[in-house]
């Protein structure tokens, strides 16, 4: 039942299944990190699943790269290497876990050179490789695709029976049959706490966790970078292939980006959508070596890397897990103006008031003086979307922006991107394993079928 909202304090029995769920900055993985420590005497293998780990992992992969003593760029620990340090004896074997978790295919490649997808299978697959008997999965669908997804789910659906669980989530519907019970935080206060089946049928809890159509109002902007001759293409490629550690990741794609054109970017994890865009930024070594023009100008042909950013707002899981300066809230989203990680010049009073205005509308305004990484992954993940919005840029890369959102942000943030890229100023690329990202300016999608890309024009 719903009942007044009380300090979070979460008791687990023994072979329960606990689907905890909230908005974004309600405390969730607060509760997680929590039930964690809480429950250490409890559980002799507890494990845990979160962004957070993923990002520590990423840190020390980071901190050990030997590519400066190498001829080769250095790619990090392999996925069996990353396994077989965290196996302890009884556990299901690297093979079996790899074949699971369909991940056989890249068993051997180095975790730097892995997809976002791909890094979220094998932090699963660490977890199971510890035996566990109580696991923490904090969001363990993001940024899988769907193929994956439903291997994952049926990970989930036999692991219930065998150890305790907790499933963290944005999304109610990714509980469905998971779990028994289910606790809801909201403000960092324990709202809801019973059984699956009384949050589905109670009213207020339904409430709590629907999707409503959110008012937006656009901050306003200031005159930024434009590509004014109408003859200039926005993207080009022509002929491309990028080899990833031995591995050809995109082979001879030719594809171009007309002006007035929106592009959804799909496929399964690892077929190089993450590099694809990569290689529009210019934050890919290989577009250098490729026909890779942006704006009208060739990459490698005497541009500076900022000349092209000016026109690029970019939201990306390699940004936020770069993005790791200590810098405050709006500093975050003012560095969009400069396309730089953290800000590092004089900014103007307009540039203050349009980043406040961004903060008011993704709901963080009371928290502008917090450092980026105090705040959730959401809530960074919010930061990160205003930042790539803040200037309205010419062209707009967004790969899985709206990973870590609850409904009601993934809502604001569908429709803020609607609105501004409707306005015909900006033009988008999108990348999306989500079903439910339905853009209505989109236009022509690329997708990939597991061997080829496709280009299809999408009905109005």
């Amino acid at each position: 039942m719903i009942s007044e909202p009380e300090p979070i304090s979460l008791s687990i029995d023994r072979g329960q299944a606990w689907g905890v769920v909230g908005r974004n900055g309600s405390g969730k993985s607060s509760l997680a990190i929590h039930l964690l420590k809480e429950n250490h005497r409890l559980f002799s293998r507890p494990a845990f699943v979160s962004f957070e780990l993923e990002d520590q992992l990423l840190e020390r992969e980071i901190r050990e790269d030997d590519s400066e003593f190498m001829d080769r760029q250095d790619p990090g620990r392999t996925v069996r290497e990353l396994l077989e340090e965290v196996w302890v004896e009884g556990a299901l074997s690297t093979e079996s876990l790899s074949q699971d978790l369909g991940m056989t295919e890249y068993l051997d490649r180095g975790f730097r050179l892995l997809s976002t997808g791909e890094r979220r299978r094998l932090m699963v697959a660490r977890a199971l490789a510890q035996l566990p008997d109580f696991l923490i999965l904090d969001e363990p669908f993001d940024g899988v695709d769907q193929d994956s997804r439903r291997q994952l789910s049926r990970i989930i659906e036999k692991l219930r029976h065998q150890l305790t669980l907790v499933i963290v989530v944005n999304r109610m519907a990714e509980l469905e049959a998971f779990v028994d019970h289910v606790f809801c935080v909201e403000n960092g206060l324990c709202v809801f706490r019973g059984s699956y089946l009384e949050a589905k049928e109670n009213q207020v809890f339904q409430q709590l966790v629907a999707v409503s159509d959110p008012q937006v109002r656009i901050p306003q902007t200031l005159s930024g970078a434009r590509f004014n001759d109408s003859t200039i293409i926005p993207v080009e490629m022509r002929e491309v292939s990028v080899i990833h550690g031995g591995r050809e990741v995109i082979s001879n794609l030719t594809w171009k980006v007309e002006r007035g054109q929106n592009w959804k970017i799909s496929g399964p994890n690892g077929c190089g959508k993450s590099t694809l865009v990569n290689l529009v930024s210019g934050d890919h070594p290989q577009c250098y070596s490729n026909d890779v023009s942006v704006m009208g100008m060739r990459r490698g042909f005497g541009e500076t890397i900022w000349e092209i950013k000016e026109f690029l707002g970019i939201v990306s899981p390699s940004l936020h897990q770069l993005y790791r300066v200590s810098t405050s809230a709006i500093s975050t989203v003012l560095s969009g103006f400069f396309d730089s990680v953290g800000v590092y010049q004089e900014v103007s009073p307009d540039q203050v008031k349009i980043a406040r205005q961004w903060l008011d509308l993704i709901g963080l305004h009371r928290q502008s003086e917090v450092p980026f990484r105090s705040l959730s992954f959401g809530q960074q993940r919010l930061l990160l979307i205003a930042r790539a919005l803040v200037k309205q840029p010419a062209l707009l890369i967004l790969d899985e922006p709206c990973q870590g959102l609850d409904p009601l942000n993934r809502a604001l943030v569908l429709k803020v991107i609607d609105r501004i890229v409707s306005s015909g100023l900006t033009q988008l690329l999108y990348i999306t394993h989500e079903p439910e990202d339905q853009l209505v300016c989109l236009t022509h999608h690329l997708r990939h079928d597991g061997r080829h890309w496709v280009e299809e024009v999408l009905s109005p």
